[in-house]
């Protein structure tokens, strides 16, 4: 098989998979997903060695870090660290909202429990590790030009990528919300609230 059938036959198999996941949830089984991709049970298997090998693979395809935090070096020192916020936010938002289906599965189902070995064992970083980061050298770029007071970069990363988890999941539980654009709104006023430099008396 040359390079690009198996590559286009990859992404069928995603395709399907990542649909499949969405509707079956834990009840997901390789034969559903072989007969929405259009392919034998043996061909996923060629390609994905096993249930969790295929998720891990749907995962890093479906949370891949958006373009605008991969290039936050070019808005350092530009937009106000406000608006650069409620961007970098909102992406992640999107993302994190995008990325949970199957996260979910992972991290309750018995039978997909070996997942996250291999999202960890392979050798690119997760893609929520690679978010995190991205937004910690952007704070750690804007400390330097003073915009920023000196802070923990990374773990006020973290505490961000964090709090848009925490919104999606407990949307379930906690009711009718503000909305997503409120919620990045104050989320953003929240965080500049200890990010912001001290001035000088």
């Amino acid at each position: 098989m040359t390079g690009r059938p198996r590559l286009i036959l990859e992404e069928q198999i995603l395709d399907a998979a990542c649909q499949v996941f969405r509707e079956e949830g834990h009840a997901t089984t390789t034969a559903k997903i072989a007969q929405r991709a259009g392919v034998s049970e043996g061909i996923i298997f060629y390609r994905f060695k096993s249930k969790e090998v295929l998720l891990a693979a749907v995962i890093r395809r479906e949370t891949q870090p958006p373009a605008l935090i991969l290039n936050l070096a070019e808005r350092v020192g530009r937009e106000t660290v406000a608006d650069t916020l409620h961007l970098i936010l909102t992406e992640v938002l999107v993302s994190v909202f995008r990325g949970h289906p199957f996260f979910e599965i992972m991290e309750t189902s018995p039978s997909f429990a070996g997942t996250r070995k291999h999202l960890l064992s392979n050798t690119l970083k997760p893609p929520p590790q690679v978010i995190v980061e991205s937004i910690a050298e952007y704070l750690e770029a804007e400390i330097r030009l003073g915009r920023v007071r000196r802070v923990s970069t990374l773990s006020a990363a973290r505490a961000m990528f964090g709090g848009c988890i925490d919104y999606v999941r407990s949307r379930r539980f906690c009711g009718p919300d503000e909305g997503q654009e409120s919620f990045v709104q104050g989320l953003v006023d929240f965080f500049l609230g200890g990010l912001a430099p001290v001035e000088e008396d």
